[in-house]
């Protein structure tokens, strides 16, 4: 093995993530990409004590962030499909970036319930103590955002598509509350994950802030010069009962506004992704895939292609950054549409949190259901995408069934 390939190792069976987060914490740092549900090839990816921690903003800084993978790189293993190590953290709405620099990365193989790496006997016999589920402490979170004022939002964005400006904008608004000085912010973390299972979820402590996620989608995962991205447009609520689930679901699949909305945004991202692909790699692989949730339906795509070989990884993030399916089309306009009407700041919200890896395999999740901990507050954002024919009172109770999930896991058991 090359020096500083970590990865494949002995594969040691020995501490589920839950567990193995709680003795990491310890030393502060923790990041845990997480995958809450897991299938045959799905990973979770733990570290802790970053070396560094990076700040600045990626429009601006890029070129930091390259110097830093260049300098810990790694040779690519095809068939790893995790990271040894890498840049850990998030990047925020406006580009603002925290990551923390980790040379090696502990990574759970769910199928076979083993980790690729030897989980040293070290942390693994450490002891350290379990965060306290959530029995009885809550957070009360209010909308920052009335209804009245959410759907004067939604129309006054409908003139900007019926002049033509756009086709299709994402509107959002913050919720806020108190964190309680005896709540455990890896406590609220499982909870979210207990009620709110998701595939791209992630519990990140770095820079005095703590990012609990349970985002349903994927923004890029690169692995050397593979590329993919899997927008999602289309919402509706799981049913109170399988009928009425199969109803929902249904009419989702069926709903010519909601298909119209991804296939746009899809082709949105295609672009996207063409800037920096070979030319002819870029395949629409998956169209209009329902997917089901804990709180709600959604409708995704899947689009891929193949890296020129002068385009690196932070030129990839670039390209595709923010995420077409948070922003808008044409995106441009659609950015300076959300910055005129929204009026709070998005922070992480809609940004991207995951791991850019020294080895070449990296991945980042959209930044949605998720809440941050910062100053003695939670913060979280709703929204809901705008076309010509949206309902303001529909994208209103849409941007509310987004919020269950985060709602439900403030509530505690």
């Amino acid at each position: 093995m090359p020096t500083g390939a970590t990865l494949p190792l002995q594969a040691s069976s020995l501490l589920p993530p839950t567990e193995l987060a709680a003795r990491l914490r310890a030393g502060g740092g923790l990041v845990w990409l997480d995958t809450a549900v897991p299938d045959a090839a799905s990973l979770s990816i733990l570290a802790a004590q970053p070396v560094e921690i990076l700040e600045g903003n990626i429009f601006r800084d890029a070129a930091l962030l390259r110097r830093v993978l260049q300098q810990h790189q790694q040779p690519h293993v095809p068939d790893l499909g995790a990271p040894s190590g890498g840049l850990i953290g998030w990047v925020g709405f406006d580009g603002q970036f925290i990551f923390g620099v980790y040379p090696q990365c502990h990574v759970y193989q769910h199928g076979s319930g083993s980790w690729l790496d030897a989980v040293t006997a070290r942390t693994a016999a450490s002891s350290a103590t379990a965060p306290q589920r959530m029995t009885g402490t809550s957070l009360e979170l209010e909308p920052l955002m009335d209804k009245a004022t959410f759907c004067g939002l939604v129309e006054r964005a409908q003139q900007y598509i019926s002049a033509g400006d756009i086709y299709q904008v994402n509107l959002s608004y913050p919720w806020e509350g108190v964190w309680p000085a005896d709540l455990d912010p890896l406590a609220f973390y499982l909870r979210l994950r207990d009620v709110s299972p998701a595939p791209f979820a992630g519990y990140l402590d770095l820079a005095g802030m703590q990012v609990c996620s349970a985002s349903p989608e994927c923004f890029l995962k690169m692995s050397g010069s593979h590329i993919v991205t899997r927008p999602i447009k289309g919402t509706r609520p799981r049913g109170v009962n399988r009928d009425a689930d199969h109803r929902l679901a249904n009419e989702l699949v069926h709903s010519p506004k909601e298909r119209a909305e991804l296939v746009m945004i899809t082709d949105l991202e295609r672009n996207d992704i063409g800037r920096v692909c070979e030319y002819g790699s870029v395949q629409v692989t998956q169209l209009l895939h329902l997917e089901k949730h804990a709180q709600v339906h959604h409708l995704v795509s899947t689009v891929e292609g193949t890296l020129r070989p002068e385009v690196d990884q932070v030129e990839a993030f670039l390209a595709c950054f923010p995420g077409g399916s948070i922003s808008g089309a044409p995106k441009k306009r659609a950015l300076e549409i959300i910055h005129e009407l929204e009026p709070h700041e998005r922070g992480l919200y809609t940004g991207a949190i995951g791991c850019f890896g020294f080895n070449g395999e990296s991945q980042f999740s959209i930044a949605i259901r998720t809440a941050w901990r910062r100053d003695g507050h939670m913060h979280f954002h709703t929204g809901a995408g705008i076309v010509a024919d949206s309902d303001p009172v529909h994208e209103w109770e849409e941007t509310r069934h987004k919020a269950a999930g985060l709602l439900a896991a403030a509530q505690g058991a």
